[in-house]
C-alpha cells in the first residue's frame, strides 16, 4: 500500500509540476510627470478660454464705442444742415458763413470720452461747404479709436426750402442761359437785357423778348429772309413795332405725314384790343412731322384790370379740310390737368378757351389725325375741331 501511495504521489506530483501556473496581474499607478503634462495641458486650455472671452468682451465694447461715437459725429452735422448751431455775435442766426472748425469734448452716457474734430473746407462757388467730422476715443486697452464722417452743407437755410419750389413774388422765374423760362431756347442774346429770334426761317420777322421777364417788348420787320437767327445783330433791328406783347407759342404734330400748311386763328374776347396778334407757322425742319407756331398778343390794359388778354386760337388748314370724313383731318388739343384740380382750368393747361392770360404761354400744342379716328386719350388729347 505504501507502494502505491508512493507511486501515485510520483505521478501526481509530476502531472502538478507539467500543469502552465496562472499569470499574476501587476497594477501600476500614474507618474508624476505624465499628471504634470495632464495639468500643463488643462491649464493652457483654461487661460486660452479666458483669452477668448477677454477679446469677445473688448470687441463688444469697442463696436458700442463706435456707434456712439457714429451717432455724436452724425448729431454734429445734422446741427449744422439745421443750421443751429451757426451762431456768432453780429451775425444772423442762418449765416452760412459761421460754419467753422470745432473741437471739443462730448459728454455722452457711456463711461468713454469721445473727442469731437470739424474741419471744414469751403468750396470754391462758395455755395456749399465740405464738412469732415471726426470723433476720437481711448479704448479699454488705451488705443487711440476714432471714426470719421464726411458730409456736404448746402448753403441755402432749411428755412428757405420752399424757395426750392415758390417763385419769390414780384420776381420772374429764370431758366436756361439765365433767361426767362418763357423765352424759346432758339433765341439770341442780344447782350443788352434782350434776346430775339425769328419765328419763320424765310420770314422778314424776328421777335424781341425782355430777358428777365420774358415779356415781348418789340416785334421788328423788314429784315432779310436770308438771315438766321444766329446771325441777328442789334444793327439788323431797326424796323420795330414797340409794344408789349405776351408770346403763345406751341407745336402741331401731323400723325399721317408731312406737315399740312395753316395758320393760327387766335379770337381775342373780354375787352378791347390794342392790335390783332401776330401769328407765324413754320414747318421744324425736313422729314419732320411737326410744325410750330408763335404769336404775339397785345394784351388789353382793361382784361381784369391788368395786362391780359381771353380768347380761344383754331387752326386755319390751306388747301386741305377739317372734318370727320376719310378726306378730312381732325384737330385734338394736348391738353392735362397739371393741378390736379379734376379740371382743365389754368391757361398752362391749354383749355379750349384762355381767360385772363398774363403771361406767356408755351408748349400749347395740337395734333392731327384722320378724320374718322378718335383723339387718343391716352396721349393726353382731347377734340379740338370740328
Amino acid at each position: 500500500m505504501r507502494h502505491i501511495r508512493h507511486i501515485r504521489h510520483i505521478r501526481l506530483s509530476r502531472h502538478v509540476r507539467h500543469l502552465p501556473r496562472a499569470k499574476t496581474s501587476t497594477q501600476k499607478g500614474i507618474g508624476l510627470i505624465e499628471a504634470l503634462l495632464a495639468f500643463l495641458v488643462l491649464s493652457l486650455g483654461m487661460l486660452a478660454m479666458t483669452r477668448v472671452q477677454s477679446d469677445l468682451r473688448a470687441h463688444a465694447e469697442l463696436a458700442r464705442q463706435r456707434s456712439e461715437a457714429t451717432r455724436i459725429a452724425q448729431q454734429d452735422i445734422e446741427a449744422l444742415r439745421a443750421y443751429s448751431v451757426l451762431t456768432k455775435p453780429g451775425a444772423g442766426a442762418n449765416s452760412f458763413e459761421q460754419i467753422a472748425p470745432a473741437s471739443a469734448v462730448v459728454d455722452s452716457i457711456a463711461p468713454t470720452r469721445y473727442e469731437l474734430v470739424r474741419q471744414v473746407s469751403p468750396a470754391a462757388d462758395g455755395q456749399a461747404a465740405s464738412v469732415v467730422v471726426t470723433v476720437r476715443w481711448n479704448d479699454r486697452r488705451g488705443e487711440t479709436q476714432h471714426t470719421t464722417l464726411p458730409s456736404v452743407i448746402a448753403r441755402s437755410a432749411p428755412a428757405l426750402a420752399a424757395a426750392l419750389v415758390n417763385a419769390p413774388r414780384g420776381l420772374p422765374t429764370l431758366g436756361a442761359f439765365d433767361r426767362s423760362s418763357h423765352i424759346p431756347l432758339i433765341a439770341k442774346d442780344l447782350g443788352d437785357g434782350r434776346s430775339a429770334f425769328k419765328p419763320a426761317s424765310t420770314d422778314s420777322v424776328a421777335i424781341v423778348q425782355d430777358n428777365r421777364s420774358g415779356q415781348v417788348i418789340a416785334r421788328c420787320s423788314g429784315l432779310p429772309t436770308a438771315l438766321t437767327t444766329e446771325a441777328l445783330t442789334l444793327a439788323d433791328l431797326t424796323d420795330c413795332d414797340t409794344r408789349s406783347g405776351l408770346l403763345l407759342s406751341g407745336a402741331v404734330h401731323f400723325a399721317q405725314g408731312a406737315p399740312l400748311p395753316f395758320d393760327i386763328a387766335l379770337v381775342l374776347t373780354g375787352g378791347a384790343y390794342p392790335q390783332a396778334p401776330q401769328c407765324t407757322t413754320m414747318p421744324i425742319e425736313a422729314g419732320d412731322r411737326r410744325s410750330v407756331y408763335h404769336c404775339v398778343v397785345y394784351p388789353s390794359a382793361s382784361e381784369a384790370g391788368v395786362g391780359g388778354w381771353s380768347g380761344s386760337t383754331t387752326l386755319v388748314p390751306i388747301g386741305w379740310r377739317i372734318g370727320a370724313t376719310a378726306q378730312d383731318q381732325r384737330v385734338c388739343r394736348y391738353s392735362s390737368d397739371l393741378d390736379g384740380s379734376g379740371a382743365i382750368d389754368r391757361n398752362n393747361e391749354h383749355p379750349a378757351a384762355y381767360s385772363g392770360v398774363d403771361s406767356a404761354l408755351a408748349q400749347q400744342n395740337f395734333l392731327v389725325i384722320a378724320g374718322p379716328d378718335n383723339c387718343p386719350a391716352d396721349l393726353g388729347t382731347v377734340q379740338h375741331q370740328p
